[in-house]
């Protein structure tokens, strides 16, 4: 059995470390215990149903008679030494970031993930307010991300709303149909009348992360920074996402992809 100790980052994060190790347990038939995980079941119940356990109490008193050392997933170039680890008989303990199976794996038990992340709560409202096309829209999600990538990275994916702008023009104005944009953001004072101002069909989110992440992943384009909430709307919805890496990358349909679990 392989049991995941903490979940690193935030939501996002946590998905992705979560779907890696699964994969990788279901490949080889071991049993994966991360009851870490439960904070996600009110919204996603067929992740509760999924056997991934729920006792926090269980899972420390498993770590604590085992004497075992923690594998601490914490340098990218060791993938081949985790699994190794991981492959040796008995019960093993991990976090950490760094464990990653390929696209092809992930590919394989991608519709069980989507349907363990299915909502549980009732979409309706979300659809009819935010999803409604009249007019043949093309639904364009534009991540904003401000808040922590003021200072993450040294602030390399901190954008003005001049540059989201700028990306959103040069999509729209390669689509052959109207679009709607709908912005996603964790900045309070975001310029809404500014966004409208330059693209009209503009609205915004502002719901919580389970709200926006399936918002984002019924969008027929997804534009933002580097980030992995971006990354898991496109794996769930399998839409395609471009991601700015600086100011002046150009935005185009064709460079657009559908996240297949690395980057």
């Amino acid at each position: 059995m392989i049991t995941l100790l903490s979940l690193f980052g935030q939501t996002s994060n946590n998905y992705l470390q979560h779907i890696h190790l699964d994969a990788f347990c279901r490949t080889n038939g071991i049993r994966y215990f991360t009851p870490r995980m439960r904070r996600y079941y009110g919204a996603y119940p067929n992740l509760a149903k999924a056997g991934y356990g729920s006792s926090k109490l269980y899972m420390k008193m498993l770590h604590m008679l085992s004497f075992k050392p923690v594998i601490q997933f914490d340098d990218e170039t060791r993938q081949a030494d985790y699994e190794r680890q991981l492959l040796e008989p008995g019960n093993h303990f991990v976090e950490g970031w760094w464990f990653r199976m390929p696209d092809e794996v992930i590919a394989k038990y991608a519709p069980l993930y989507r349907e363990h992340f299915r909502p549980g709560f009732s979409t309706h409202w979300l659809d009819k307010d935010f999803l409604r096309r009249p007019n043949g829209e093309a639904l364009i999600a534009v991540h904003v991300r401000r808040g922590d990538f003021k200072t993450w990275a040294g602030g390399i994916y901190y954008y003005g709303d001049d540059v989201y702008i700028d990306k959103i023009r040069q999509l729209t104005q390669q689509l052959d149909r109207p679009a709607k944009i709908i912005l996603f953001t964790n900045d309070p004072d975001i310029n809404l009348p500014l966004y409208r101002k330059a693209c009209k069909n503009v609205l915004l989110s502002g719901h919580g992360v389970a709200e926006d992440h399936y918002l984002m992943s019924q969008c027929d384009y997804i534009i933002g920074p580097f980030s992995t909430f971006s990354l898991w709307a496109s794996f769930i919805g399998e839409k395609p996402f471009q991601h700015i890496h600086s100011e002046e990358e150009m935005i185009a349909p064709d460079k657009f992809r559908v996240f297949g679990g690395n980057w």
